[in-house]
């Protein structure tokens, strides 16, 4: 789904895109020393994954939805990288529910849900 959304966007000529997988920065589930809305991070995967999202002015998060959640893995690595997200565009795909849903940005941190600036959830059948 991540390179459908991709291969779209990057039609477009008026943005840059590029596909980052979230799983290719290996964050385990919080393990840094100091909470992560101090963005003071100690291990390399987290140095490595925050300089990535940094780097970005806004999203487009592709993202399973179970039970009207998005996937813990995106749930962990927003709560993980939180400073990095903040005061920048975000949209969504979601795929995998029956129906179109909100479910997906109601499960992002309520502290990172009002610091994205929101523009659309799309559902994919």
């Amino acid at each position: 789904m991540g390179k459908w959304a991709y291969d779209i966007a990057r039609k477009r000529n008026d943005a840059e895109f590029e596909l980052v997988d979230i799983a290719d920065f290996n964050l385990p589930l919080l393990d840094e020393p100091m909470p992560p809305m101090f963005g003071q991070y100690s291990d390399n995967h987290t140095r490595a994954g925050s300089a990535k999202i940094a780097s970005f002015n806004g999203f487009v998060f592709v993202t399973p939805e179970y039970n009207h959640g998005t996937c813990a893995a995106l749930k962990n690595a927003i709560d993980f990288l939180y400073q990095k997200w903040t005061n920048k565009a975000a949209g969504f795909i979601r795929y995998g529910g029956p129906v179109p849903s909100r479910g997906t940005a109601r499960t992002i941190p309520n502290g990172s849900r009002q610091k994205l600036q929101w523009l659309i959830g799309t559902a994919v059948p």
